[in-house]
């Protein structure tokens, strides 16, 4: 199954990369960015995000989350925090492939112990700084925000309680190799991992994992003005769930 979506995923990137470039897109400025002033719009492909890693070729395009997707995840994962004796404050926040870094600033909104975006591309991680350094202007309820260019299977994790955040990032393989890291942190952890899984294209992965507990799925609506600017001009986008107990 994972083969057959890594297959399907090569074959729409190829089609999306012979269509942009005999007419190339024009997309409108997510509301986000006209709400802040910062740069988080648009769709870049990967070839266009190398970072000089062996893992570069195992990433996708990068597209921003719509600001209400991110919310109506956030509220579906809520109403499981109270399961886990812990409050959002006991809780390290995780975007991983944070791109230009709009959920790690739509998080740090929420009173987060601490917001991390993790990110492999230099390209991404520059544009990301620069949208931080205007977001840090006004307070908010995480001002403790961390923006790191690495690959996420050599990145720490923090022994508190976690909230990742993952986009499809990347494909199959890497998203495997992370689910064994993880599986390998839960020997030495008691704290919660938790997973917000957006657009998720490798359930499988997530599902045959023994201590994986499936939380909730289901579709999170956009708003409208997020309707208008999404890059697929979707109304809506699957979401899954997880808490990864310890072993």
């Amino acid at each position: 199954m994972a083969v057959e979506a890594g297959l399907r995923r090569a074959f729409l990137d190829l089609c999306g990369r012979v269509r942009n470039r005999w007419f190339p897109p024009n997309f409108p400025t997510d509301p986000f960015d006209l709400r802040y002033g910062v740069d988080t719009s648009g769709l870049v492909e990967g070839k266009s995000l190398a970072a000089g890693h062996p893992h570069d070729r195992h990433g996708v395009s990068y597209w921003g989350t719509a600001s209400s997707l991110f919310e109506g995840a956030l509220a579906h994962w809520s109403e499981f925090l109270a399961a886990t004796h812990c409050s959002i404050g006991d809780y390290t926040f995780i975007d991983i492939g944070s791109g230009k870094g709009r959920v790690v600033m739509l998080a740090s909104d929420h009173p987060f112990h601490k917001v991390i975006g993790v990110e492999l591309s230099p390209t991404l991680v520059s544009i990301a700084r620069r949208n931080l350094d205007k977001w840090k202007q006004s307070i908010h309820p995480c001002n403790d925000i961390v923006l790191v260019q690495s690959d996420v299977l050599e990145t720490p994790f923090p022994d508190s309680p976690v909230l990742l955040y993952v986009f499809n990032p990347f494909d199959a393989y890497i998203t495997q190799l992370l689910l064994d890291r993880l599986q390998a942190l839960t020997l030495t952890r008691t704290a919660p991992i938790d997973i917000i899984y957006t657009r998720p294209e490798y359930p499988e992965l997530f599902n045959r994992l023994p201590n994986m507990q499936d939380l909730w799925s289901g579709d999170v609506p956009f708003s409208p003005e997020d309707a208008a600017a999404d890059v697929y001009h979707g109304n809506a986008q699957g979401c899954s769930i997880y808490r990864l107990m310890a072993s």
